[in-house]
């Protein structure tokens, strides 16, 4: 990951066709990316278009300020997120990933009896 002025850019290591969408594991540090889980099939750009929209919404930013800058045809892409800083980034991936490792558990004695019909 690199950060310029203009924002960040990442490497990604997309899987199409997956069952789930979301960055569930992490960081590879042998290809030096991230991991991105889409479900869209590699086709006609549509995995491509959703791995912006999970980036945008893990980020909490609008799609439009991310484009992917190359790769398009790849599993291996890079991707520009404009206006946010590295630091931002990771943080917000950090905690991403930790929520798709330990979901929250539902607590049966702190949930009312209305809340579960």
């Amino acid at each position: 990951m690199t950060g310029d002025d203009d924002g960040v850019i990442l490497a990604l290591e997309v899987s199409p066709a997956s069952a789930k969408a979301g960055f569930f594991t992490g960081y590879d540090p042998w290809r030096k990316s991230i991991r991105c889980a889409v479900r869209a099939p590699p086709e006609r750009g549509k995995a491509n278009r959703e791995v912006i929209e999970t980036l945008a919404r893990a980020l909490g930013i609008p799609a439009g300020s991310i484009r992917i800058i190359s790769g398009e045809t790849q599993s291996r892409k890079r991707v520009r997120v404009g206006d946010i800083t590295r630091e931002a980034v990771l943080h917000v991936l950090g905690q991403a990933l930790h929520r798709e490792e330990h979901p929250p558990t539902e607590d049966p004695s702190s949930t009312r009896p209305m809340d579960r019909v």
